[in-house]
């Protein structure tokens, strides 16, 4: 009997921590308007990639939206828009970082 609770408190304290740190993956799709080339991307795709949680950035640049997939318990939308607007570009309605966007490629101005 004494060895089936000791097993039984083992099985439950590795599969409790397991449950508590459940992920809930999303899409998330941002218009930036001024997002005009590969190298655009590739500005944005760098700062978004050192961002715990985001899984992909995925490029639409004919249509100058990105498609962001992110672990929502580790970042959210708003933290998203905020590592763009602060490179220089807009995201969505949010409107880029001035100076950082004097710094920016011409094409991506």
């Amino acid at each position: 009997m004494r060895k089936t609770v000791y097993l039984l408190a083992a099985v439950v304290a590795f599969a409790l921590p397991a449950g508590c740190f459940r992920q809930d993956v999303r899409t998330l799709e941002i218009r930036i308007p001024n997002m005009a080339s590969q190298d655009c991307f590739k500005i944005i795709q760098s700062a978004l990639n050192r961002v715990e949680g985001i899984v992909s950035v995925e490029p639409d640049i004919p249509n100058r939206k990105l498609t962001v997939t992110y672990n929502s318990t580790k970042v959210g939308v708003k933290n998203i828009e905020y590592v763009i607007t602060g490179l220089g570009f807009e995201a969505n309605d949010n409107p880029g970082k001035t100076d950082a966007r004097e710094r920016l490629p011409a094409d991506c101005r």
